[in-house]
């Protein structure tokens, strides 16, 4: 690479995901010489996620089956030999999800070297960090041994997969930082289907493992808000805030409206400066229930009115001890859940990530291994989008997420890419002399 080139964060960040694709142990018995690595088919995976290729097939066509097109997967995604997209299905198959692990940890720990992690700092108790299931697969044919299954033993069996994910948000920041994804799958020798709780587990579990320093306030929606999930996030030294709904937590608005009664609960309003009415209240120190009186919880109630008369209400527990200084930025903090919604799955199965998109099913771990991959291709968009003034300045002259990876593929379809600093330099200057030639065989 000549000495003007710098490394743009897609290629320090695809890098570091090939360095640790390289050390995963080949499954297979026998590996001849010219036998493509296993390093290459799952670059190759990581190159159908990150560039938003609509089918294994048409990365097939466009990438392994055209020259200029292997060559760009070399200069881009560090492949030397890209396998067919059915040995593609075939090579992903058999690995074990676990290995994916450390593309994640060392992103995040790039994340951390460059400072930029501090731009997510809200809470003192710790990053903000909500929780929050999703689907990803779902069949009344296609199955393997890790689907759960509805109605089974019926006509009508629905086989599924899900995960259990955990993104570091901010309120008003654009961007997440999401960690390695928990797969909710059949679990070995379990006599019941694995759910979201039984996942919570296994990550949090993993998340203090692999971040043993990490502090964070884990956010959930009402599924959550027990006893024993508080305790086990307390096991962990973690802080939580959880959306807690009258219907589901009868003895805890019992309990403060006795404390109501006594004086004991306070309430705050003011208006903002767009008319916004806020309005709270809130008491520290309640039983979350009367099975868990030993669990004391704060408890704080909003209500926002917009100039136009229309309501949003929503109650949240947490252990942040409550006051009038904070109860504003804890109520944002509990409404950042949504992060995990729209700006976590919602772009995943929206723009062009094809979440839910069945690239191929699998019998062993492939589902799932492609669900993973994609978030690691999301989890590098997003670093890009923090980081990289290429990648940023592209998407301004693009608009849209969409429109710029339209022209990312439009791109490494049609030219040869010296890297990533050409591509983005293309596009930004919408020139064509950085690449050095146009492809004319396309066969």
């Amino acid at each position: 690479m000549p000495a003007s080139k710098r490394k743009t964060v897609a290629e320090k960040l695809i890098s570091i995901v090939s360095k640790e694709a390289a050390k995963i142990p080949d499954y297979r018995k026998r590996v001849g010489p010219d036998s493509i690595s296993l390093h290459d088919a799952i670059m190759s995976g990581l190159a159908v996620m990150h560039l938003k290729k609509p089918s294994l097939l048409q990365f097939d066509r466009d990438c392994v089956k055209c020259p200029d097109g292997l060559r760009n997967l070399k200069s881009t995604y560090f492949v030397t030999r890209a396998p067919c997209d059915t040995y593609l299905r075939e090579m992903l198959d058999p690995i074990e999800t676990r290995h994916f692990r450390k593309f994640f940890t060392r992103i995040f720990a790039f994340v951390q070297r460059s400072g930029r992690l501090r731009q997510f700092e809200y809470f003192d108790e710790g990053y903000l960090a909500p929780i929050d299931g999703t689907g990803h697969f779902s069949s009344g044919k296609i199955h393997c041994p890790e689907c759960c299954v509805k109605k089974p033993g019926s006509k009508n069996p629905q086989y599924y997969h899900q995960l259990l994910a955990c993104s570091l948000v901010k309120p008003g920041k654009k961007e997440v930082i999401p960690l390695m994804p928990e797969p909710i799958i059949q679990q070995v020798d379990a006599t019941k289907n694995d759910c979201e709780k039984a996942a919570l587990t296994r990550l949090l579990a993993n998340i203090s493992r692999e971040h043993p320093h990490l502090r964070l306030v884990l956010n959930f929606d009402d599924l959550y808000s027990d006893g024993p999930t508080i305790k086990l996030v307390k096991s962990y030294d973690y802080s939580f805030i959880m959306v807690a709904k009258d219907t589901s937590h009868p003895s805890l608005y019992e309990s403060v409206d006795e404390l109501d009664k006594a004086g004991k609960v306070s309430r705050y309003q003011y208006t903002d400066e767009k008319g916004y009415l806020h309005w709270f209240r809130f008491v520290n120190g309640v039983p979350i229930n009367k099975s868990h009186k030993e669990t004391l919880v704060n408890y704080l109630e909003y209500v926002e009115v917009d100039p136009k008369g229309n309501k949003y209400v929503n109650t949240w527990i947490t252990d942040i001890q409550l006051s009038q200084e904070n109860v504003a930025k804890v109520m944002r903090g509990g409404r950042a859940k949504w992060k995990i919604e729209n700006e976590t799955f919602n772009t995943l199965k929206t723009q062009d990530y094809n979440l839910e998109h069945n690239y191929g099913h699998g019998k062993q771990h492939l589902a799932t291994n492609l669900a993973c991959l994609t978030f690691v291709a999301f989890l590098i968009n997003q670093v890009e989008q923090l980081a990289c003034k290429f990648f940023q300045q592209a998407l301004e002259v693009k608009k849209s997420k969409k429109a710029l990876w339209q022209a990312v593929r439009g791109l490494f379809d049609w030219f040869i890419i010296d890297g990533w600093e050409d591509l983005y330099t293309a596009i930004i200057d919408k020139k064509r002399v950085c690449l050095k030639q146009l492809v004319t065989d396309t066969t």
